[in-house]
């Protein structure tokens, strides 16, 4: 890849993330003290993806689940530096972001199929794969606001909207972040403790 590739990379990483990810990447191996190869773990991507993106030859991190990992161990790194979360629960914050998942996607980005009630059952994992939305009004709705959020902006730029709001609102920071990039269930969990809707 020549130069000029890998600066319009850079610049685009600046534009993104404020800086180039070689240098936030560096950044957050030291303050966390992990390695290139545990970062990438930790983002759920191959150490030579990683090492692509550090270097500039690709602008960003295509796997969606992935670039949202990043935006969360970055924003992280940010309330470690400004003293709002104490870097000792980086082990247990960081195992978190590990196992996080973009709502609508499988871990390799895939769409995930979701079926009308009756018709079949959703490809996520787990001990229940899908209960149907149908005979779940609460589970009907979070799905129904994903899908609204998710038509509209990425799960990053979700989680960057939501971080722009935390200071002055921070109930519709939280809304956004569950609902709009995180599991379903705790998104359904979370419409269930805003008790009911008209």
């Amino acid at each position: 890849m020549d130069a000029t590739a890998i600066a319009r990379n850079q610049e685009l990483q600046r534009q993104w993330y404020g800086a180039p990810l070689g240098e936030l990447c560096r950044d957050l191996c030291d303050r966390f003290g992990m390695t290139q190869s545990g970062l990438a773990e930790t983002l759920g991507i191959s150490p030579a993806m990683l090492s692509l993106v550090m270097r500039g030859q690709r602008a960003r991190i295509a796997n969606p689940d992935a670039a949202a990992r990043l935006t969360a161990v970055l924003r992280f790194a940010q309330d470690v530096r400004a003293g709002t979360v104490p870097a000792g629960d980086a082990p247990r914050v960081l195992a978190g972001i590990r196992a996080s998942r973009t709502p609508g996607q499988d871990s390799m980005g895939a769409a995930v199929t979701r079926h009308r009630s009756g018709e079949g059952r959703s490809t996520e994992p787990g001990p229940d794969p899908d209960p149907d939305p149908a005979s779940d009004p609460d589970l009907r709705f979070a799905l129904r606001l994903r899908d609204l959020l998710t038509s509209r902006a990425s799960a990053v730029d979700i989680l960057g909207a939501a971080a722009l709001l935390d200071a002055g609102h921070p109930g519709l920071a939280e809304i956004l972040r569950v609902c709009g990039a995180g599991r379903t269930d705790e998104a359904v969990e979370l419409v269930r403790a805003l008790g009911p809707r008209r």
